[in-house]
Formats: C-alpha cells, structure tokens, sequence
C-alpha cells in the first residue's frame, strides 16, 4: 500500500512538472488597458480584427447565446459571459475568449438591456 501510494505521488509531482515547463501557457491580454488594441493590431492582426467584430457584435446576441455564438464563427474557446450585470450606468458585463494561445478579457457595455434595470443611485 506504501509503494503504491509512493508511485502515485511520484507521478503527480512528475506530471506537474512537465505542465509547469509547457511553454504553451496562454497569456491574457486585458482589452480595457489602454493601448492594448492598438498594440494587438501591430502584433496580431488577424487577431485584433476578430477581437473586434466580436465586441462590436456581442450586443446584438441574446444573452444567453453569446458563449456558442463567439465558439461558432470566430473559433473562440473557454468563453466566460456570467449572468452578471455590473451596478454602473449603462449597465456592464465581463467578457473572457480565448483565440488560439491568448485570453482575451474585456467590459462590455450593455445597450440591449430591458427597461427593468434601475441604476443605483
């Protein structure tokens, strides 16, 4: 029973240290930092141009389809569009994508929000 619970921790500590030197590790690019679009569209073009219509388009998605609707036409991946509407106005919500080895994070404004959202006043 020892040995093989040795021979298990060896290979978990053996498998994360091969996760631990992938080089593939996605960097995050975090859109609402200024510059950060016009860096991308210096380094990865075909990417900014996809970040874009992403951005541009998300508003005229129903809510709910966002996440299936990045995954179908741009081949997004891990997409992250919580149900959750910031208290500013307009009202906000957080946007997360990866396109190929980058994630992509950003605040999306809201103008298709029903008339039920008051702000805080």
């Amino acid at each position: 029973m020892l040995k093989a619970l040795a021979i298990a921790g060896a290979l978990v500590v053996s498998a994360l240290s091969v996760a631990a030197a992938d080089p593939r590790v996605p960097r995050v690019i975090d859109l609402d930092t200024p510059g950060a679009l016009e860096a991308l569209q210096r380094s990865n073009p075909a990417h900014y141009d996809t970040v874009r219509k992403i951005v541009a388009g998300v508003g005229a998605q129903r809510n709910p389809d966002v996440p299936r609707w990045i995954q179908a036409n741009f081949a997004g991946r891990d997409v992250q569009y919580a149900p959750i509407v910031m208290t500013s106005f307009p009202p906000q919500r957080r946007l997360a994508f990866a396109l190929d080895d980058t994630r992509y994070q950003t605040v999306i404004t809201l103008t298709n929000v029903r008339g039920d959202v008051v702000p805080l006043k």
